[in-house]
């Protein structure tokens, strides 16, 4: 976050955010039960989504400077976790379609 971050700013940023996880939420469900995890990883981005909103709501009625340093860290840490599980995804697909690829071409 810069320094003219400001609540409005970050109201945007945290409803575009909900919206990609609603996304991927629907994505995770018609992949069937075996993406469970994935559907945890959801959850928790979306409770630690909500816990900065509530957050956000108090910093509109204290000075934005007052909190501005924490929900910057909250923010950060939210930010952390979505890339961290993006990640994992990547490497887990990668590697199931290493292991399809493989056994198609032992097939062959």
């Amino acid at each position: 976050m810069d320094t003219e971050f400001t609540t409005a700013e970050l109201q945007r940023r945290l409803k575009a955010l909900d919206r990609h996880l609603a996304a991927a939420a629907d994505k995770i469900l018609d992949g069937g039960p075996s993406m469970a995890e994935q559907q945890r990883q959801i959850e928790i981005l979306r409770l630690k989504s909500s816990l900065l909103r509530q957050r956000l709501q108090v910093a509109d009625a204290d000075s934005w400077d007052q909190v501005k340093t924490g929900l910057q860290a909250d923010w950060n840490a939210l930010a952390e976790n979505l890339e961290r599980w993006m990640k994992t995804i990547d490497r887990d697909f990668r590697a199931n379609w290493s292991h399809e690829e493989r056994r198609s071409s032992s097939r062959s």
